[in-house]
């Protein structure tokens, strides 16, 4: 475990006879040197931040609320467990710290106990949970974002085969899959167009991204997608003159030509409206599930990194524009009917909705233009209306 502060800074101590000045930099402690906290909010990690993985989207966010907010100052401790995670938090709030925000939905025990002994202090959880007075919860409906992505990607591909490299068949990143599937078939209306998958069994390697990327490039796909963290996919397809579609954060760095976009995590948009929140004690506990920015770049918890149009020709750019209203300024759901499922049945029938939760708990299915294996099964075939358009 490791506690870090967002300013360096110094502490001087006097010492009868002497003056010790003793210097204290960002991921160094000293058992001598006695901590003055200064900021006033904090972050709690499961990993280091350092590395391409979930904390690192956390940490950008915190370093963008530290450049918006230069007098307020925060903190960071990362690699806390789970089993460690009650200890840091009630660590934190001793320290006067007025805001803590807890970056993985495994914390939320930890942070109900702490929050419980803070009633003064603000908590915040990563995925859900339950809330309390001074607890509120986080997420963002990212399968959202996808199916926006998948305008592009429908759009962009020439050979009609899209690869898609996958960490591992969670619930969450089937429904990813399976939205920018749908939207990519939907603007190739009747055209042979197909995402290929292939898992990699990690968030976080960059070798099997890479061999996982070069296999799909094999079988002919044009356009590469990703739902790993490390940059390698992108260079691939960088490398082999393709498009790609980054994750989790703006990938263009790393493939300046091949990148169109990528799906990203606005933490600092986020943190910074409920820092300021706090500062203006406008602070309340909610459930907050939010939806993809629409309009324009930068205006929600999820969204696309900005591109131009030598990335995405200004004549696709049309259908996921419409789709960032249609879909997220309306009760309209992306996976609303009709949907098939990966053996052509319908299993919703257009204007049908899957039962409230559905998606985020039992959806580990592939649906229609699909090609992998999925662990779980489709719902049964019904009966009712399909697709307005009858391909021959």
């Amino acid at each position: 475990m490791k506690i870090l502060n967002g300013r360096s800074y110094l502490i001087a101590i006097l010492i009868v006879g002497a003056t010790v000045l003793a210097a204290c930099s960002e991921g160094e402690s000293s058992s001598t040197a006695v901590e003055e906290v200064t900021s006033q909010v904090a972050f709690i990690y499961p990993e280091s931040s350092d590395e391409y993985n979930w904390s690192h989207l956390h940490e950008i966010g915190r370093k963008y609320v530290d450049e918006q907010l230069p007098d307020l100052g925060s903190k960071y401790v990362e690699n806390v467990s789970v089993d460690d995670a009650e200890k840091v938090l009630r660590q934190l709030a001793e320290e006067g710290h007025k805001l803590i925000f807890a970056t993985a939905a495994e914390y939320s025990d930890a942070v109900q106990k702490v929050a419980n002994d803070f009633p003064e202090a603000y908590f915040e959880v990563y995925g859900g949970g339950e809330t309390a007075d001074n607890v509120a919860t986080y997420d963002g409906r990212m399968y959202q974002a996808f199916y926006v992505a998948g305008g592009y990607t429908g759009e962009m591909t020439v050979s009609g085969i899209i690869g898609f490299i996958a960490p591992e068949p969670t619930n969450e990143v089937i429904r990813h899959i399976n939205a920018i599937t749908a939207a990519s078939l939907l603007v190739r209306t009747c055209e042979d167009i197909s995402v290929h998958v292939r898992w990699t069994g990690s968030w976080n390697d960059p070798e099997a991204e890479r061999a996982a990327a070069l296999e799909l490039v094999d079988i002919g796909a044009d356009v590469l997608v990703q739902h790993t963290y490390s940059p390698e996919v992108q260079k691939v397809a960088e490398e082999k003159g393709l498009r790609s579609m980054g994750y989790g954060f703006d990938m263009r760095e790393f493939a300046p030509n091949a990148n169109m976009t990528s799906v990203i995590w606005q933490w600092g948009w986020y943190y910074l409206r409920r820092v300021n929140d706090m500062l203006e004690d406008k602070w309340k506990a909610r459930a907050y599930d939010g939806k993809v920015a629409t309009k324009a770049h930068g205006r929600g918890i999820i969204d696309m990194a900005p591109y131009n149009y030598d990335q995405i020709p200004h004549i696709m750019e049309a259908p996921p524009l419409k789709w960032r209203i249609t879909w997220n300024e309306t009760v309209k759901d992306s996976f609303d009917g009709p949907v098939y499922a990966q053996n052509g049945d319908l299993v919703l029938a257009k204007g049908d909705k899957f039962p409230q939760g559905y998606i985020y708990t039992d959806m580990d299915w592939f649906v229609e233009g699909v090609v992998g294996d999925a662990p779980g099964e489709a719902p049964e075939k019904v009966e009712g209306r399909g697709r307005d358009v009858v391909c021959r």
